[in-house]
């Protein structure tokens, strides 16, 4: 998965219920969508080359007031294109017959081009004709962001909408003023501080500054008005700052202990094969690692370790 994909499954799973709400406004007044249930990593086979695929998102919603004779439940397909593409209509339209064929579930599908694309949100249609007959009719939703307004997004309810903020047009704004003014929102709103760490981070990552621009945005986070985002932007990176040093020292500990195993097994049984030592540096579990040094003062031989 590349990374754009990873950041965009993170936030529209973290902004779920506002990303129908955006795309799907019909829809979701029928739904529970706090309620929804993710399916993840579901595969499909992507037409015609014969590749398995995982789908970017896929949720199970209940109805909120559902009918005697049908589902009760709805699944929401969503992919994410860095850049619009002519051929998603109908791989889109593959996926969604793959997924309701295999949940027996109706299927909402919706298209997020991150670049390209008629601006706004649409409901686009596939049909497919031979002679005077349709086929096949296909109908799903597509979001394409760069060709939007950001201010008239950033004016909305809808805390996901001042993410998608930052890959829309700035309008009279220069691109430091753009991002002061997506972080500002974010700022000011009240969330909880994962949901502003998610927004922070795709905001931080679309709107790259030249070093004027970098010089622009110091000048305009300085400002009083400004003085919320500069406490946020430090909450982030005391943050980030925690977690690297957390990740440190576990993977610190991690390798002390790939170290002791060798050690141990060479103190035993003499040299130890760099297959042997291979397989140890790819442990990446304490508990594993625990368990294999408990196991050496066990054995009588190298090879009832079961690393060669």
């Amino acid at each position: 998965m590349t990374s754009y994909d990873q950041l965009a499954k993170e936030l529209f799973r973290t902004f779920f219920a506002g990303l129908v709400r955006l795309t799907a406004p019909d829809v979701a007044v029928q739904l529970r969508l706090d309620e929804a249930e993710f399916l993840d990593r579901q595969t499909f086979t992507d037409w015609p080359e014969g590749a398995r695929r995982e789908v970017d998102l896929l949720a199970s919603v209940p109805v909120a007031e559902p009918v005697p004779d049908e589902a009760g439940r709805v699944l929401i397909h969503v992919e994410v294109e860095a850049q619009a593409r002519s051929r998603m209509r109908k791989r889109v339209w593959q996926y969604s017959m793959q997924i309701r064929l295999r949940f027996d579930l109706p299927v909402l599908s919706i298209l997020i081009n991150l670049k390209g694309g008629r601006a706004g949100v649409r409901r686009e249609r596939l049909r497919e004709r031979f002679g005077a007959e349709e086929a096949v009719r296909f109908q799903y939703r597509a979001f394409s962001l760069s060709g939007c307004q950001a201010a008239e997004y950033l004016a909305l309810p809808e805390p996901l909408a001042w993410a998608l903020a930052a890959l829309m047009r700035p309008g009279t704004w220069s691109r430091a003023e753009q991002k002061i003014e997506c972080l500002r929102r974010v700022a000011a709103a009240d969330l909880p501080g994962r949901s502003r760490l998610v927004l922070g981070n795709w905001i931080e990552t679309y709107i790259q500054l030249d070093e004027r621009d970098a010089a622009e945005y110091d000048r305009l986070r300085s400002l009083e008005v400004n003085e919320e985002v500069k406490t946020m932007e430090m909450t982030w990176a005391e943050r980030m700052e925690l977690q690297g040093v957390e990740k440190g020292i576990v993977a610190g500990k991690l390798q002390a202990l790939r170290q002791v195993v060798v050690r141990l097994l060479g103190r035993r049984f003499g040299p130890v094969p760099e297959t042997v030592q291979r397989k140890v540096e790819a442990i990446d579990s304490m508990e594993s690692l625990g368990s294999l040094a408990e196991k050496v003062l066990e054995v009588e031989s190298i090879e009832e370790m079961g690393l060669s």
